[in-house]
């Protein structure tokens, strides 16, 4: 016996510990569902990414202005858990294992060439669409 299908793509609740705040350095707000890195500048701040370890997906749109507000200014990563993310050039398919590629956004990983892997596409995502992909906790490194 089978259940209904989930129509799209999905994020569950995150659980205590999945979504953490940090301070914002730049205008995010273009880069909801895309992975962000630590901004070795500044503690607990993340800024876009651009190469090198991610710390997480950004799951809100925050601002770094003049005239940001104080929520404007709060970064959330989810670190765990089923993320919602962009895909990066040729998408990504069911099953696919991921890595993090240029803006933050997710390609199919080749494990072969010592990818760093961040998860696996749990709902499938043309380029520039929002999927759903579980975040390993550990990201890993195929040798």
């Amino acid at each position: 016996m089978t259940g209904p299908a989930i129509p799209n793509n999905f994020r569950e609740g995150p659980a205590p510990g999945q979504v953490s705040s940090y301070d914002v350095e730049g205008d995010l707000s273009t880069l909801q569902y895309t992975f962000v890195e630590l901004d070795t500048s500044r503690a607990r701040c993340v800024k876009a990414y651009s190469s090198g370890f991610p710390t997480g997906v950004l799951v809100n749109r925050p601002v770094k202005t003049a005239t940001a507000t104080a929520f404007s200014l709060i970064a959330m990563v989810q670190t765990a858990g089923k993320a919602l993310i962009t895909a990066g050039s040729g998408g990504i398919a069911l099953g696919d294992l991921v890595k993090v590629t240029t803006g933050g956004k997710v390609i199919k990983a080749t494990p072969a060439d010592k990818d760093l892997i961040v998860g696996q596409c749990e709902f499938p995502a043309a380029e520039n669409a929002v999927g759903t992909i579980r975040l390993f906790t550990t990201y890993v490194s195929m040798t």
